[in-house]
């Protein structure tokens, strides 16, 4: 009975010393008070830039915002592209906001992430454990500044094709034009082109020299202004550009160095003169008003698109010149409320753009460089961008 009672004593020293370790084990991973889980740092990036708006303010212009916050007043064709609710470039209205293309907000730094409590040494062990250096924390990056070089200007058409282009003159302007007729082509061929010569008899006292340039001219229809129904003029058109070769009295031997159309006898030729489109400049926004008409298609088409030339009844009185770009619209009717009759009004439709490419006193030859829809005579034209000086 005593041998019994010992063992059972023994066993049960044992599951008292099993019990105190576990719950020194236990107790030594629990967390300090006033630590939470919760606490841990998050190691979630940043969340990225997004495009910044911008508010306008009185005064403000697409010209210089783009000159402000993109450092390049080139640029303001982006901001209009990029908020297609602005219809005309040159109206914009304080409160309007804009998104900036190209202007990112900085990420934010990520923060700093607490160092995980670490447990003491135990106080048996006779060496210090070495401390490992926390990593440095790492520096944001400012986002990168984007800059766009400004494009070149690129001419609506060929030199060529503007020489080739018809203009509008008053009707006895139109009649008058011309210093001599053609009087013989090469082996009397009905009709020449490129590259073939002919004789001219001049019939004004203004004689050309050996090397100048001609243009073979011949009068076209009248133009009525589609809203006020009168003759705005006759259009001269150009058929092809010769070279004097020689000169022997009143007569001038030429040659075709470029064709536009088929040229004959009798057609009239005068000395080419055209101002030069400025390749080198960028039209600008303008504040100036001025208003007008396509008054018809150059070659007398119902509809026109891009490539296409017209006339505008605005030109050199109104301070127009080569490169200047006119916006395009078409007036809309009001529209009336069924329920109640009230008659309100609709703006405008946005067509597209013409660049004048021809200038006389009286109107302008333009080509169409940007188009949504088709575009017909009788739609309206505002000065959009305007050659600087």
């Amino acid at each position: 009975m005593k041998r019994r009672g010992g063992d059972y004593l023994s066993r049960l020293g044992l599951i008292v010393l099993f019990l105190f370790v576990l719950l020194t084990t236990v107790e030594a991973q629990a967390p300090e008070p006033g630590v939470s889980p919760a606490s841990t740092p998050s190691t979630a990036p940043a969340p990225g830039g997004s495009e910044g708006d911008y508010v306008v303010k009185k005064g403000d212009t697409l010209w210089g915002i783009a000159k402000s916050l993109l450092n390049d007043p080139f640029l303001w064709p982006q901001l209009w592209e990029r908020n297609p609710f602005i219809t005309n470039p040159n109206r914009i209205f304080p409160g309007d906001t804009l998104a900036i293309p190209g202007r990112e907000i900085a990420p934010q730094p990520p923060a700093a992430q607490a160092e995980a409590p670490r447990p003491e040494p135990p106080k048996e062990t006779p060496k210090e454990q070495a401390q490992i250096p926390a990593p440095p924390t790492p520096v944001p990056r400012a986002a990168p500044e984007i800059t766009v070089a400004p494009l070149p200007p690129v001419p609506p058409a060929s030199q060529m094709a503007i020489a080739c282009s018809p203009i509008l003159l008053q009707e006895a302007a139109t009649d008058a034009a011309g210093i001599g007729s053609i009087i013989r082509t090469r082996d009397n061929a009905v009709l020449v082109s490129q590259e073939d010569y002919v004789d001219i008899g001049l019939d004004k006292d203004q004689v050309p020299k050996v090397g100048d340039r001609l243009a073979v001219i011949r009068a076209g229809d009248r133009v009525f202004h589609p809203w006020q129904k009168n003759v705005l003029g006759r259009a001269l058109l150009t058929l092809g550009i010769i070279e004097v070769k020689e000169i022997r009295d009143k007569t001038v031997h030429a040659r075709i160095l470029y064709s536009c159309e088929a040229m004959s006898r009798g057609n009239r030729v005068d000395p080419l003169i055209l101002t030069p489109f400025p390749e080198d400049k960028i039209a600008q926004p303008t504040s100036r008003q001025v208003e007008g008409f396509i008054v018809e298609s150059a070659r007398w088409l119902p509809y026109v698109a891009l490539q296409n030339a017209v006339y505008l009844d605005v030109g050199g009185v109104q301070g127009i010149s080569p490169g200047d770009v006119f916006a395009i619209y078409r007036p809309a009717a009001p529209a009336a409320d069924l329920q109640t009759g009230n008659v309100f009004p609709i703006p405008p439709e946005r067509l597209g753009e013409a660049t004048v490419i021809r200038v006389t006193n009286i109107s302008s030859t333009a080509v169409i460089t940007a188009s949504q829809k088709e575009i017909h005579v009788g739609d309206q034209v505002v000065l959009s961008r305007q050659i600087q000086p």
